[in-house]
């Protein structure tokens, strides 16, 4: 990583503008503005500020910051070469270089481990490396692409064939487009002299010509459609001395969280780890990391991104912290606990190429790095009090249902670390030191000692590919690239899936790298250049996310949370019965099945059955039976529920018969229509029928049943 600071001579470009640092004035910096030669001013906030947000980078005078790896995989090769420079260069990167001879040094390097090196490749590499600080850029330059040197007119007869013949819809073979060619270079030297004769090309170079030259969307469009075409364009969118300075010594370890947090990958009640890095000289907190996963060298550069990196996002993401948060750098010495997971190359590597001193402290030495281990007793101290604590130990905890209690997800937890550092660590009187709060100490330490800068890369793009811990093999497809079933896009990647379609790369498979705190943003590999390309998270999915889960989009989203929604929506699906959707399927080969047996019959049954619809349908009536109407139609049945006694009294009345006048109100007689006489009998029947019925079940009431004419 190149190491850049705001001192006189810098150039750099903002909002897209050029500017030169002319001086510096305790925490304000004096600029020209190059091309209108005005002279601003800006505090050194304002500039960390707007290196955060991406809106300014340094520019390389070198220019070699395009031509060198941004990330930190290497080959054998390249590392092969990269640990001879740095070997060579020792006294350079040691600081004793004014103490040799160099002719002499040079010769011990050949005599002694076989290493030949002239003066002049030392003092350029010297100089790369004085005016990068990054063993990346003693890696010798990428070759530049090869130039072709195809005639003009082979280009002129491709262009012709594939305008009449490439975007008419039609398949077309590439070796009869090479035939078409040979054609049209045998008449063309038909005419000319023996030795003016074009020279015809091989198919291999014809077909990486007609790929290179064709207008893949126009051949999409006249085969697909335009719709279509677009689509798969563009995509769819949707420290052993006491330190005397700060960074001159930071401790870094891990230690479990005194907590039950929800954990978001399984739901379930969980215990977290604290990667933290602290420094020594001020005791300030430099950055941390948290995961529900064991620690490992992916952790740790985890952490010290979140240590290099300036905290200028505080108030934006986390409003609710009081103070603010100015450590960020990075250390000359690096002390890590003496553990397997942290005896890796990929540590070593990553401090070797940024410079750092890493120590590694005997076993059981808890005291050489016990900065950072009172500074994690400290915090866990603070998480005591929270709700779900499991406290140091079960003789603190006695009968607290920690698990019961827990009620913390991660990155609500991450809000709570914010708030700790900050206001209860970084700006708290520190007891272990004299001078005031941790943040107090190392602020008087920069306005003292006017040598003291802070050290940033050209981009925080850079930084963060060197040391994002997230890397994952995908497919670029018209939706992007998907991690835990999340989408990123950006029309940069959708430009990058289309010249490997071009190329018949579709197939290939990119590097995708993103940051385990925040996968907001991740990064596609160009597998070409060896660039990287970004792409932002689908916003919908994020809506989604915010409704079922109550996640907040506006502060980071740790991959662990997308994949634990991805693992909850897994069980979801395992758990839904589905098993209907078979007995769905048979039924309809059941009735494909019947359709197929009265084919053969001429469709006999499904025409009976059509005209029977039909005719219902035309008539507007059914017969009795369907209605289930009684079998006497001209008799119709009242019921009306009565009492046992109330039914023999009506009974008696009714084998009575009469037939005598009434009168009405104004007294003269009208005539009553008589009832029919009942058949006793019949009545009895119905009357038995109903008394069988009560007596199967003794909740159903007595009921009457009348005849009438």
């Amino acid at each position: 990583m190149a190491r850049n600071k705001f001192s006189s001579g810098t150039l750099f470009l903002m909002d897209g503008m050029e500017y030169v640092i002319i001086r510096k004035e305790k925490q304000d910096i004096i600029v020209d503005l190059i091309q209108y030669k005005q002279r601003k001013t800006y505090s050194i906030f304002e500039l960390e500020v707007a290196f955060y947000e991406e809106r300014l980078t340094f520019k390389d005078t070198g220019e070699r910051a395009n031509q060198i790896k941004m990330d930190l995989e290497f080959s054998e090769d390249e590392e092969t070469e990269i640990n001879m420079k740095l070997e060579v260069l020792h006294p350079v990167i040691k600081g004793y270089f004014h103490k040799i001879k160099l002719d002499d040094y040079l010769k011990t390097l050949k005599d002694e481990k076989n290493i030949v090196v002239s003066k002049a490749s030392f003092y350029n590499w010297k100089k790369l490396w004085e005016q990068y600080g990054d063993a990346r850029y003693l890696l010798k330059r990428k070759p530049g692409p090869n130039k072709r040197r195809t005639l003009g007119e082979v280009i002129e007869s491709l262009e012709r064939i594939m305008g009449e013949k490439l975007y008419t819809g039609e398949e077309i073979r590439y070796r009869d487009i090479h035939r078409m060619y040979k054609g049209g270079i045998n008449e063309i030297n038909e005419t000319r002299d023996e030795d003016d004769k074009a020279i015809i090309r091989s198919v291999q170079t014809i077909w990486r010509i007609v790929k290179e030259k064709r207008d893949y969307y126009r051949q999409q469009a006249a085969r697909e459609g335009a719709v279509a075409a677009k689509l798969e364009r563009d995509g769819s969118k949707p420290m052993v001395e006491k330190p005397t300075r700060p960074l001159e010594r930071v401790e870094l370890d891990w230690t479990p969280i005194d907590l039950f947090m929800v954990d978001p990958k399984t739901m379930d009640r969980k215990k977290a780890w604290l990667v933290y890095a602290i420094d020594v000289f001020s005791g300030n907190p430099l950055g941390f990391y948290i995961t529900f996963e064991a620690p490992d060298s992916f952790a740790i550069r985890q952490c010290l991104l979140h240590c290099f990196l300036p905290k200028v996002y505080l108030k934006k993401l986390y409003p609710d912290v009081i103070n603010e948060w100015t450590a960020y750098g990075i250390p000359k010495e690096l002390v890590i606990d003496n553990a397997s997971s942290n005896n890796s190359y990929n540590i070593e590597d990553i401090c070797e190429n940024f410079g750092i001193d890493l120590l590694f402290p005997e076993v059981s030495a808890g005291h050489k790095k016990g900065t950072v281990e009172r500074g994690q007793k400290t915090f866990n101290d603070i998480v005591h009090t929270l709700k779900g604590t499991t406290f140091s130990n079960i003789y603190k905890r006695k009968m607290y249902d920690s698990k019961g209690k827990a009620c913390i997800t991660l990155q609500a937890f991450y809000y709570i670390a914010h708030i700790i550092f900050v206001d209860l660590i970084s700006h708290n009187w520190s007891h272990s030191r004299i001078g005031g709060t941790p943040h107090q100490i190392w602020e008087r330490a920069f306005a003292e000692d006017p040598s003291l800068i802070k050290e940033l890369p050209f981009t925080k793009k850079e930084i963060k590919l060197a040391l994002c811990g997230g890397s994952k093999k995908r497919k670029i497809q018209s939706e992007g690239v998907t991690l835990s079933e999340t989408w990123f896009w950006s029309e940069e990647l959708m430009q990058l899936k289309n010249k490997m379609k071009q190329e018949g790369d579709e197939d290939l498979e990119v590097l995708v790298r993103f940051d385990f705190a925040d996968v907001k943003k991740v990064y596609v590999q160009n597998p070409y250049d060896y660039s990287y390309i970004e792409a932002e998270i689908d916003p919908n999915r994020i809506n989604e996310y915010e409704k079922h889960y109550d996640l907040e989009p506006s502060l980071p989203i740790p991959y662990q949370q997308i994949k634990a929604i991805c693992l909850s929506e897994g069980r979801k699906r395992r758990k839904f019965d589905d098993t209907h959707i078979i007995q769905a399927i048979d039924n309809i080969q059941s009735v494909v099945k019947q359709q197929d047996k009265d084919k053969r019959r001429g469709y006999t049954q499904t025409l009976q059955e059509e005209a029977s619809i039909i005719e219902g349908l035309a008539l507007g009536a059914y017969d009795y039976a369907m209605l289930g109407a009684p079998e006497e139609p001209e008799t119709f049945h009242y019921v009306g529920q009565l009492t046992e006694d109330e039914l023999k009294v009506k009974r008696g009345n009714k084998a009575k018969v009469t037939n005598e006048p009434k009168e009405t109100k104004n007294g003269q007689e009208s005539t009553v229509v008589g009832t029919p006489k009942v058949n006793v009998e019949q009545m009895e029947i119905v009357h038995n029928d109903a008394q069988r019925r009560q007596d199967n079940d003794d909740d159903l009431p007595t009921y009457e049943t009348s005849m009438l004419a």
